[in-house]
């Protein structure tokens, strides 16, 4: 490696104003809104974590059997990622369980596995960094890609279970629940690129699936974007 030298009179640049501001108060930068809830405690939030990360792998490369009690190799595992997110005692058996059925039930979704099939420019667990109306955002994405239409997929996985009789009442409660969190997704995303844009849900439990067209808002145009930081 080369050191070079900077120059006697070398100063760091202003940062801009927007970005400065936003960084001497980040416990108060802007996030999209996130749903609450009443129901979900601290083992379901730890079972959606190890749910993520296996999806995560799988979209890499899926198991090559998938007959049987295919999972069984992979119990272990689950036990022990969730033993490190914090769960123990009586909840641990019935955690694995959950996880096993959730990710089961993917593998067995001609949906679940179109989302985690190879599409161009996939990502999972994508974090994009931009500035919309002067404020700093960071999020996740669960799952992103374009699809053979060219359309740019946002996709939002959730591990709730839904034990009432009405599916299809509370999958339309539940789109709208997150729909000013992932149209966010889309509009940090539409900072960096232009393309049509689609919208997902997917409930891996009750194989479940909401989606819809996302479009920019008319006032936001090209001379109020700020440059956005997404993973590479």
């Amino acid at each position: 490696y080369w050191l070079r030298r900077l120059p006697e009179d070398w100063c760091l640049p202003e940062i801009p104003a927007a970005v400065g501001a936003r960084a001497q108060e980040l416990e108060s930068r802007e996030q999209p809104e996130r749903p609450e809830f009443d129901w979900a405690g601290r083992t379901v939030r730890r079972i959606g974590t190890v749910v993520h990360r296996w999806l995560m792998r799988w979209a890499q490369q899926l198991p090559h059997n998938r007959d049987g009690d295919f999972l069984a190799p992979y119990r272990e595992s689950f036990r022990r990622e969730l033993i490190s997110e914090g769960v123990g005692g009586e909840e641990l058996a019935a955690a694995v369980s959950r996880v096993e059925e959730a990710l089961g039930r993917v593998l067995s979704d001609d949906r679940g596995l179109w989302l985690l099939a190879a599409h161009p420019e996939a990502r999972c667990e994508y974090p994009v960094t931009g500035i919309l109306e002067g404020k700093l955002s960071s999020v996740v994405l669960d799952r992103t890609f374009v699809d053979d239409q060219g359309q740019r997929w946002i996709v939002d996985y959730k591990v709730g279970r839904h034990s009432g009789t009405d599916r299809e009442a509370f999958l339309d409660r539940e789109q709208e629940r997150y729909r000013s969190q992932l149209e966010h997704y889309a509009r940090l995303m539409a900072l960096w690129e232009e393309r049509p844009m689609r919208l997902g849900l997917y409930f891996p439990l009750i194989q479940g699936w909401r989606e819809w067209a996302w479009s920019e808002p008319a006032q936001e145009t090209k001379d109020t974007r700020q440059t956005p930081s997404p993973a590479r």
